[in-house]
C-alpha cells in the first residue's frame, strides 16, 4: 500500500507566507506606480535624447537676468505654479538634490503676481534661485500641470521627464542615474 504524502508543494507554502504577500503587493504598486508616472510624462519633452532645449535668461525673482542652465552640470529643472498644493508638499525636496553636482532650476509659471511668487518661496523656505516663466516657455517645455520635471544634460539634453509629486528618494534617485 503506497502512502501519499500532503506536504504542500513549495510553490503553496511561498504563497501562503506573509513575506510572499508583501512582496507581491510592493511589487504590484511599483508597477501601478510607473505606469501612472509614464502614463502622465506621455506628452512632456521627449526624453530619449532626441531634444536639446535652447539656453536663455530668464528674470530671477530678485529682479537679475541670469541664464537658466549651468553648462558645467547636470540640472534639474523644477517647473512650479504658487497654488499648486502638490508643488507646496513637494518643493522642499528640492533642497536633498546634492548642489554639487546637479544645478536645481526652479521656475515658477501660472503666477498672478511677483507677491504670489515671493510668499510661496518664503512660506517654503526655497532657498534656490527661483525663475519668473512665461506662456511661451511653459509651452515650450509641454507643461501640462505641476509639479513638472526635466533633467537636463551638460549638452542641453532632456534626458528624464516627470510630473506630480517626487519624493525626496525619487529626486536623489534621479540624481545618481541621470533618469
Amino acid at each position: 500500500m503506497s502512502h501519499k504524502h500532503n506536504t504542500p508543494s513549495l510553490f503553496t507554502r511561498l504563497r501562503k507566507s506573509k513575506w510572499f504577500s508583501w512582496v507581491r503587493d510592493i511589487s504590484l504598486f511599483a508597477l501601478v506606480f510607473f505606469a501612472i508616472t509614464t502614463w502622465q510624462a506621455k506628452d512632456m519633452l521627449s526624453s530619449d535624447g532626441s531634444v536639446t532645449v535652447a539656453q536663455q535668461n530668464l528674470v530671477t525673482l530678485t529682479g537679475e537676468v541670469s541664464p537658466m542652465l549651468d553648462t558645467e552640470k547636470t540640472n534639474l529643472v523644477y517647473f512650479f505654479a504658487p497654488w499648486c498644493q502638490i508643488c507646496a508638499l513637494s518643493i522642499d525636496n528640492l533642497s536633498y538634490v546634492d548642489p554639487d553636482s546637479v544645478n536645481v532650476v526652479v521656475i515658477a509659471l501660472d503666477y498672478s503676481s511677483k507677491e504670489e511668487v515671493d510668499d510661496f518661496v518664503a512660506k517654503h523656505g526655497v532657498t534656490n534661485t527661483v525663475f519668473l516663466g512665461s506662456n511661451e516657455l511653459k509651452q515650450n517645455f509641454k507643461i501640462q500641470g505641476y509639479p513638472s520635471y526635466y533633467l537636463v544634460d551638460k549638452n542641453n539634453t532632456v534626458t528624464s521627464s516627470s510630473y506630480g509629486y517626487s519624493t525626496a528618494v525619487g529626486l536623489k534617485l534621479r540624481e545618481a542615474f541621470g533618469k
